[in-house]
């Protein structure tokens, strides 16, 4: 069961994956190939590329799974914080994915490659302060954990067992979210690419500004 939890972190459930998948979707469209909130697809091309020897696409995937990695190592060194407590650390960690994703659009219609590798890099460092400050209960740059809580969830009711109704609230949350946000990246890629990666950093910096409030809050009761 996943025990009550600051309500502050609804407002990363609610915006962060929507985040990933605004950037996901930017990403996607701009390689035509390719993610970069989430590693078996990429680990996938890593492999295609070196069964085909295509270098690039080799290259290319080994860059955004170690630029994600770093991310998360990064935000792991930094934030210093007890589970579950808002920190100036984790603003920071935020503020500094809002940077990336401003960078990257800015390079995201004439070099789309390297849009992606900053990309990566800002997810990985959201994926990393998002998994860390709340013991990996709540993921916000892929699905395949959200969807597997959602069908264990599923399971517990239909054998009439007390389900875990805050796990799956989470789930259809982030689930929801992230595909929400990956529409409208689409939507926004196709007026004018760097819009899509404009919100994104946008919704990052309000994040952010509302973690160090809570963090200065910090005695206010759980939800």
């Amino acid at each position: 069961m996943i025990p009550a939890f600051p309500r502050w972190i609804w407002l990363w459930a609610i915006t962060l994956p929507f985040v990933a998948g605004a950037v996901n979707a930017s990403a996607l469209l701009a390689l035509q190939h390719g993610g970069v909130t989430h590693l078996t697809g990429v680990s996938t091309e890593a492999a295609l590329g070196m069964a085909s020897a295509d270098a690039n696409l080799l290259g290319h995937a080994g860059l955004v799974i170690g630029l994600f990695t770093a991310g998360c190592a990064i935000s792991a060194w930094c934030i210093r914080a007890e589970r579950w407590r808002a920190s100036q650390a984790a603003a920071l960690m935020l503020l500094f994915e809002a940077a990336l994703l401003g960078a990257a659009a800015w390079s995201i219609e004439v070099y789309p490659a390297r849009a992606a590798w900053l990309c990566a890099l800002a997810i990985g460092l959201q994926n990393g302060t998002t998994s860390f400050v709340t013991g990996a209960v709540l993921r916000t740059s892929h699905l395949t954990g959200m969807f597997t809580d959602l069908g264990i969830t599923l399971g517990q009711w239909l054998r009439g067992a007390a389900p875990d109704v805050r796990r799956a609230q989470v789930s259809v949350l982030v689930i929801t979210c992230f595909i929400a946000g990956a529409t409208a990246g689409a939507v926004l890629h196709a007026g004018h690419p760097r819009a899509g990666l404009l919100l994104p950093a946008a919704l990052v910096i309000v994040n952010a500004a509302m973690t160090m409030y809570w963090c200065r809050r910090s005695s206010r009761p759980y939800a």
